[in-house]
């Protein structure tokens, strides 16, 4: 049945009404900025109790981030671990973690066979990449050799898969952004996920026969993101080491690094205030103009008021180089310096 034909008394061309559409989008820009504002002069406010309880404000992050740091787990998950290659110096497995059930959680795990126990460190990817490609199995990219380097220096090493690698060659496309929108709307986020599968490896690691005693954590890009915020809330790292990832908050990419009311009390600095007195380096390509590190150094500004008694333990630096693991060793050692 064919329906009835409404026609308008009224008729105009389609951009009579362009300008009460441009006032209403100006408003909304306009009340957004008014309201980044109002969380700034928050995020400062809430420094005073990052300084008198920094315990409260971990739960406070935990909170923000969601599920399943919220309601974490603890304990060494069930591991099944392949070795992949052996040598006089050197042992390689595949290591799967069960974090939950039948969830299986992917690293790499490098140790040295002819050392006994020694201090572990975290190795961490950023987007596109994998352990492997971190590890030098087939190349490096701009990671430019991190785990081995590391482990040359005499620690062991575990390399964790995030949820980033690129599709094709590693597989097929990983689905992050659909993934950690379905776990918000769960009241989780994928951060809070993945951050607590890197927690719950060390609750597997510290039990390693061959762990003596401490773990570090590097990580490029978003490996830098997540060293910087799980040792905000795992006191068991004493040194991280966040490369190519500190920003201001102002030019954000993508949900990962916009959680429901973060703005009016956690940027990067007060991620990294919760690291403190334990120690953190920060380190910038002076050619890296990805968002992800804009206003890096005001940031780190930012974040030297919360290190004030314990400033031997925070560094900063800017390298000759883009968005890379810096080619220099002065990060790694600076880190293994200080477990």
């Amino acid at each position: 049945m064919a329906r009835d034909i409404v026609q308008s008394p009224y008729l105009e061309g389609h951009s009579a009404g362009n300008a009460f559409r441009r006032e209403y989008a100006r408003s909304v820009s306009t009340l957004v900025e008014r309201k980044k504002a109002d969380a700034q002069r928050e995020r400062d406010q809430y420094a005073s109790k990052i300084a008198r309880d920094r315990e409260g404000c971990r739960e406070d992050l935990k909170a923000i981030l969601g599920w399943p740091l919220t309601v974490a787990e603890r304990g060494a998950p069930f591991a099944r671990k392949t070795e992949i290659f052996s040598d006089a110096a050197m042992r390689i497995f595949r290591v799967q973690l069960e974090v939950f059930a039948d969830f299986w959680f992917y690293g790499l795990l490098f140790e040295h066979t002819d050392k006994g126990k020694l201090p572990l460190v975290i190795s961490q990817h950023g987007g596109l990449g994998t352990p492997e490609l971190c590890s030098s199995f087939f190349d490096s990219g701009n990671y430019n050799d991190m785990s081995m380097r590391i482990f040359a220096k005499g620690v062991n090493v575990f390399a964790p898969q995030l949820l980033l690698w690129a599709e094709g060659e590693f597989g097929e496309d990983p689905h992050r952004a659909a993934l950690d929108n379905e776990l918000r709307r769960l009241g989780g986020s994928i951060a809070a996920l993945e951050i607590h599968c890197l927690m719950r490896s060390l609750d597997w690691l510290e039990k390693w026969e061959k762990f003596g005693g401490s773990f570090g954590m590097i990580g490029l890009s978003y490996g830098g993101f997540y060293a910087l915020y799980t040792a905000a809330l795992d006191k068991r790292i004493r040194a991280a080491l966040d490369c190519s990832f500190f920003q201001d908050g102002t030019r954000c990419f993508g949900s990962d690094f916009a959680w429901p009311g973060a703005a009016r009390q956690f940027g990067d600095a007060e991620a990294g205030a919760l690291v403190c007195p334990r120690a953190l380096r920060i380190e910038v390509g002076n050619a890296d103009e990805l968002d992800c590190v804009f206003g890096a150094q005001n940031e780190f500004v930012r974040l030297e008021r919360y290190y004030q008694s314990a400033r031997d333990a925070l560094s900063f630096a800017v390298f000759d180089g883009g968005h890379e693991f810096c080619p220099a060793d002065d990060g790694i050692r600076w880190v293994l310096e200080r477990l």
